[in-house]
């Protein structure tokens, strides 16, 4: 069983100062207009709690820096608002869920209490970007500014990294029970479904499909942890990984071998790689902007999370193998990458296909792709059963949060793909019958 002792000593989790530097900036552009509404500034510092805990991180310095960073992303606010008014905000502010409404109240809210708004503000999701840019824009003094932003950034600081403090130490009792990835995935989960109802809540941009790819996001994270979980703890899945790499090799022929190093050699990186630039090129050609970005963000994205888990598991690859592979062996990379592009393929073209016949053999032709492919990596011994599934998982998680992410992000660019409103538009019309 992995412990917080064992975690704060692997030497991955060194960073070299550069944590500090991700806390400040982190701390600081959460505080400043616009940028506040999408970096995680909380949530890292948050973290920065927990290393806290696990002794990587020093509280002195952790409290210096996320308070550093909170009040200088304040002070950037305030001059931004002195310097272009409350008309840059009324006129941009639409474009970043900020309501004229919404800037009523808070320049309300400025008025009556402006030590409240600032200090308070700053511990809620919404206000604490927009309310140094409103009181620069109102001509606060900033003597006054200043004494309520360092307040208030400091408490700040000191609340959120306490938060990760105190998630450390119950990290170990809670992880006892429902096991210690199994934990972290839960967390990561309800900051999904924070996301996803915030987000929703003041934009009404999901429709019931992306219900849909919320909870398969959800599960596919749920599967990959428990992958994780049962290779730390020696669980059944493992003990079949055994069962199954010794009996597989009792299949061995060579016609079958053959075809499983033809499926396999699919996803290996270069043909990967050749196919994704043919696919690009297609989606460019098409204009399909929306699939382009996705595609692009999700073969990229995918691969670097992909080789981040097999540098931080180590998990050693089968030593029975039909061909030669180096590397590690958990997730597999063949898994990930090809549910990742296979799924994708459907995704885009399957509006395209007008015959309802054509159109399913299609959809279940290219997702039997990496079906087979996940099967040749078992058959030929380069990877555990549990490799293969945690690869699934993996891609899945990522190519489904995409999904999520980049219909946040073409609602507030229309026009990034008129095919991809008309494809929403079809599902609400859906939702209405």
């Amino acid at each position: 069983m992995l412990s917080l002792d064992t975690i704060s000593n692997l030497p991955y989790l060194g960073f070299n100062n550069w944590d500090y530097v991700v806390i400040f900036f982190a701390a600081f552009l959460e505080a400043t207009p616009f940028f506040g509404l999408f970096v995680p500034g909380m949530l890292i510092v948050i973290a920065g709690g927990f290393m806290v805990k696990l002794g990587i991180l020093d509280i002195g310095d952790i409290v210096v820096v996320a308070s550093l960073g909170a009040i200088f992303g304040d002070l950037a606010g305030y001059f931004l608002g002195k310097k272009y008014g409350v008309s840059f905000l009324e006129k941009y502010g639409k474009y970043f869920f900020f309501r004229k409404k919404q800037f009523e109240r808070t320049k309300m809210l400025m008025n009556n209490h402006t030590g409240k708004s600032l200090i308070i503000g700053r511990f809620n999701s919404l206000t604490r970007s927009f309310a140094p840019f409103v009181a620069g824009s109102m001509g606060t003094p900033f003597r006054k500014f200043l004494l309520f932003n360092i307040v208030g950034g400091v408490a700040w600081a000191i609340t959120f990294i306490s938060v990760g403090f105190i998630f450390g130490q119950s990290y170990e009792a809670v992880a006892s029970y429902v096991g210690k990835f199994m934990t972290i995935a839960i967390v990561v989960s309800i900051g999904i479904v924070y996301a996803y109802r915030f987000i929703n809540k003041r934009r009404h941009i999901f429709s019931r499909y992306s219900l849909y790819v919320l909870t398969l996001n959800l599960l596919s994270l749920y599967l990959f942890a428990k992958m994780v979980e049962s290779i730390f703890d020696n669980e059944v899945i493992t003990k079949f990984d055994i069962f199954l790499n010794q009996k597989v090799s009792l299949f061995w022929s060579v016609p079958y071998n053959e075809i499983m190093i033809f499926i396999t050699s699919i996803a290996n990186p270069i043909n990967l790689f050749s196919l994704s630039v043919i696919l690009l090129g297609f989606l460019v050609f098409k204009k399909k902007w929306y699939y382009s970005g996705m595609f692009v963000v999700g073969m990229t994205g995918g691969l670097l999370l992909e080789l981040a888990v097999k540098f931080l598991v180590h998990r050693e690859r089968p030593v029975n193998a039909l061909i030669d592979v180096s590397g590690y062996s958990f997730p597999s990379g063949h898994a990930a990458m090809a549910i990742i592009f296979f799924v994708l393929l459907a995704y885009a073209f399957k509006d395209d296909i007008k015959n309802k016949i054509v159109r399913i053999l299609f959809m279940f032709g290219v997702l039997a792709v990496p079906v087979l492919i996940g099967i040749s990596r078992v058959y030929l011994n380069v990877h555990w059963f549990s490799d293969v599934i945690a690869g699934f998982a993996l891609g899945m998680f990522w190519l489904t949060l995409l999904v999520l992410v980049f219909r946040f992000i073409t609602s507030t660019k229309p026009g990034f793909s008129k095919h991809t409103f008309r494809y929403f538009k079809k599902f609400k019309k859906q939702e209405v019958k």
